[in-house]
């Protein structure tokens, strides 16, 4: 049980959680044993995003023995910022930490991460530099990851920088007025401007159950953290349109003037149509695609749907 909220500031811990039914204990026990050495009192938070295990069992179990642990459980999967927002949502402490349930974010430097905090910073974040179990194929997709966000973004993230972090209590009320969906927290957590510092570390290898951050997920982030905070692929959109018109004017003089002037024969009409179409198409595809993606990010905004949606709720701790 936790100590008495009387006599303790309070750390909220927000713990997105998919398919983490072995790890869920055994993440709840670390916490406890390193929040025990500092002066915090606790908010332990799960949120459960639909998993198709029994994880929400586990967090019950737990929840209904310790009062100082809360759970969430989505009604089916909504990805993992879904999961931080709703978990921030109901953080009431002093300080709030962001981490996952897999045990890949070392419960062991939650106090290194207060210490830093207590130094003035309203936002420590964790800098992995490596991964334990990570194969070659991980290992380059997120070097790749950082490079791309870096590049064509407006961000500036570290390589090894992700979702463990903390933040102080006025952190947690700038980022929980925000009214943008989804939120793209590697991106806000800069945006919003506060003193950070940074706690570096090694991630262990996974203990059970396999990674749910797959390609397709990884893909899924960039595309959300550039369309978020960059206005970069419009302008390299104006910049190619109008090399593009450049060329093209200028090839196409080259070619009437081969016709006109030095050989007929050289280019056939057909030819000059059928290549100058190929381009255009493919240009304009390529084009609108990338004007989709901001159009359907302002569509889903527009809609005024929720991020998410709790189907079922642990007590709270002052209930």
């Amino acid at each position: 049980m936790p100590k008495s909220a009387k006599s303790k500031p309070l750390l909220s811990v927000v713990l997105p959680s998919y398919n983490e039914e072995v790890n869920i204990p055994i993440t709840y026990n670390e916490l406890t044993k390193n929040i025990d050495t500092t002066k915090f009192d606790y908010q332990i938070i799960f949120v459960n995003d639909g998993s198709r295990d029994g994880t929400w069992s586990e967090i019950e179990k737990i929840a209904r023995k310790d009062s100082g642990v809360e759970g969430l459980n989505f009604s089916r999967n909504f990805g993992h910022h879904a999961a931080l927002e709703a978990g921030l949502q109901q953080a009431i402490g002093d300080v709030v930490i962001m981490m996952d349930a897999d045990l890949q974010h070392p419960p062991s430097l939650i106090p290194k991460l207060i210490e830093e905090w207590e130094k003035g910073c309203d936002i420590v974040n964790t800098v992995r530099l490596s991964t334990e179990d990570a194969g070659l194929f991980k290992n380059v997709s997120s070097r790749l990851f950082y490079a791309f966000m870096n590049t064509f973004s407006d961000l500036r993230l570290k390589d090894g920088e992700a979702d463990y972090r903390l933040i102080s209590k006025r952190a947690l009320v700038t980022l929980n007025s925000l009214p943008e969906a989804p939120k793209f927290y590697r991106g806000l957590i800069n945006w919003i401007g506060y003193d950070v510092a940074r706690v570096e570390y090694v991630a262990q290898a996974r203990m059970h159950g396999k990674s749910s951050y797959t390609l397709k997920k990884m893909i899924e982030l960039a595309r959300l953290g550039l369309t978020s905070f960059s206005m970069k692929p419009l302008k390299i959109i104006i910049t190619i349109g109008m090399a593009l018109t450049a060329l093209s004017l200028l090839a196409l003089v080259v070619m009437i003037g081969v016709k006109l002037f030095v050989n007929p024969e050289y280019f056939t009409n057909n030819a000059i149509l059928i290549m100058f179409l190929v381009l255009m198409t493919g240009v304009l595809t390529t084009f609108q695609g990338i004007i989709a993606v901001y159009l359907v990010d302002i569509f889903n905004e527009a809609k005024g749907r929720p991020t998410y949606i709790v189907k079922d709720i642990t007590k709270k701790r002052d209930e």
